[in-house]
């Protein structure tokens, strides 16, 4: 039997004995005592177990709720009151979804998900008094019929791990795996950047672009974002939600050109029971319900589909959504962010992109230069990364300061996507080699990238500028050379001036 099945028991023992006192039945007194000696040790038995266990639960870190299968409150142990500064009795006898619906103690639970399937729920999310992002497990406790009891959601800081960058790599990967069956949407609750997610830059953009994000990011004011593949948009967009007001809210981001158009209206503005054939038969919120008073990103917006941007732009001017199939119109409360790589000017004069739309997230509008235009950036970015990547794979490779240069000197068409998958290629494949010959890094640009070598230093005089270049000339030169001849020969000199030149720029041929 169950503690709980025993003190029932116990209470019904109790009131039959009481009916018996109370009756013109004689009972004796020997009887009496056995029954409730009996009764007094089924219920020590379970008083005992229950005070230990609410000893060993109230004293551990995790943060534990329970409730029962309506949702209601039970029991949060100390840790969760301290962690997240909710008083017990703000909780204990309410439902999930109340607290939820009223509230901002909760932005992501996991008891609803748990009583719907009936099986472990792990979600990431954080709680009001936390700084840093949480994972939240819900696990259901059945009785012996089988009929669900409680669920027990407990929720752990990530930082309070022993390993943290193994439990980053492990969400990151979550993330993705999330992006992929989600149609490409996450659901970021963060307060936080990862080390790879940060705006790295000291250049004069980047800190016009950092400012202009300190003085926007407190207004609701709708943001859209431009700029090439790779620059780092959505480190924009991820900058401006981070210093928001609603930062302890959801972050909810969406690709509008990886989503079927077809898929795509629902799955912004959620469907009604019975909307089309295959439809979940509760019906379903969309993404701008899954947002409210929190941010939604549109990544992509430029690819939305001309039908669906009449939609957006009512939703946008009314601040309240329709779903597939229904007619109730849902207010919501919504800040947004808009990004795309397309020159939305352009697709109005195609006729491929309202205009009307344009100027409704043209508001406050943020252009991220390309990575060739941000010169000064690209050697901390490329330290950045290499960093990250040492510690990745246990390496030790250093750029020298000629390598920055020729790193600066591509023109990184790619941008900072380009840019990070090349630092993880040199740190991978560059064996044991603690620093890299330029002829190392030519081998793997991409020959249209690569500008002219005298515009990396414009305060070069002719001569040092000739001889930087002849320097990284004759690198590429004898790269494959076994001896002075042969690279006589490919430079059509003499041997004598092959020598000297190498000789002259520190040079020597590979053994």
């Amino acid at each position: 039997m169950t503690d709980r099945e025993i003190m029932l028991s116990a209470e019904q023992r109790i009131d039959e004995l009481m009916n018996k006192m109370l009756g013109s039945d004689p009972v004796s007194k020997k009887q009496v005592l056995q029954e409730l000696k009996a009764v007094k040790e089924s219920v020590h038995q379970v008083t005992t177990s229950t005070i230990d266990y609410q000893i060993v639960v109230d004293n551990l870190d995790d943060n534990i709720l329970i409730a029962d299968a309506s949702e209601t409150i039970l029991y949060v142990n100390k840790a969760y009151q301290k962690s997240s500064g909710i008083p017990k009795e703000n909780l204990i006898g309410k439902t999930v979804s109340h607290i939820a619906e009223t509230t901002d103690y909760f932005t992501v639970t996991t008891v609803p998900d748990v009583i719907q399937k009936k099986e472990p729920v792990m979600k990431l999310s954080y709680l009001p008094g936390q700084k840093n992002p949480s994972i939240v497990v819900g696990m259901p406790i059945f009785y012996s019929n089988g009929e669900l009891q409680y669920i027990i959601a407990t929720n752990r800081e990530l930082s309070t791990y022993t390993n943290l960058r193994d439990n980053y790599n492990t969400f990151l990967n979550l993330l993705s795996d999330m992006k992929s069956a989600k149609n490409a949407v996450q659901v970021i609750q963060e307060t936080f950047t990862l080390s790879e997610k940060q705006m790295i830059g000291e250049g004069k953009e980047m800190t016009q672009i950092r400012k202009f994000i300190s003085n926007v990011a407190s207004t609701d004011a709708t943001v859209l974002v431009t700029g090439e593949s790779g620059t780092g948009k959505e480190l924009i967009a991820d900058a401006i939600y981070t210093a928001s007001k609603r930062n302890n809210m959801p972050f909810i981001k969406i690709n509008c050109s990886s989503i079927p158009a077809q898929l795509l209206e629902s799955e912004l503005f959620g469907y009604e029971k019975g909307a089309f054939s295959g439809a979940n038969a509760q019906g379903k919120k969309g993404l701008f319900e899954a947002a409210n008073k929190g941010t939604l990103l549109l990544d992509e917006i430029g690819d939305m589909p001309m039908e669906l941007q009449a939609k957006l732009l009512r939703a946008i001017q009314s601040n309240e959504i329709t779903r597939v199939g229904g007619t109730k119109p849902i207010p919501l409360d919504i800040r947004l962010i808009a990004s795309t790589n397309c020159n939305l000017k352009a697709k109005i004069a195609e006729g491929t992109f309202r205009s009307d739309l344009y100027y409704r997230l043209h508001v406050i509008p943020i252009n991220v230069p390309p990575l060739r235009e941000r010169k000064d950036d690209i050697a901390l970015l490329c330290e950045h990364y290499i960093n990250i990547f040492n510690e990745k794979y246990d390496k030790h490779l250093v750029l020298s300061e000629e390598n920055k240069d020729a790193l600066i000197g591509y023109s990184w068409p790619g941008n900072i996507r380009e840019l990070r998958n090349i630092m993880e290629y040199l740190v991978v494949c560059a064996s044991d080699m603690d620093h890299l010959d330029n002829s190392f890094l030519y081998s793997i640009f991409d020959l249209e990238g690569i500008d002219s070598y005298m515009e990396v230093k414009k305060n070069m005089t002719l001569s040092e500028a000739v001889s930087s270049y002849e320097k990284e000339f004759l690198t590429l030169a004898i790269k494959d050379v076994k001896n002075l001849k042969e690279a006589s020969e490919i430079l059509d000199v003499d041997i004598s001036t092959v020598s000297r030149k190498l000789k002259q720029h520190g040079l020597s041929l590979k053994k």
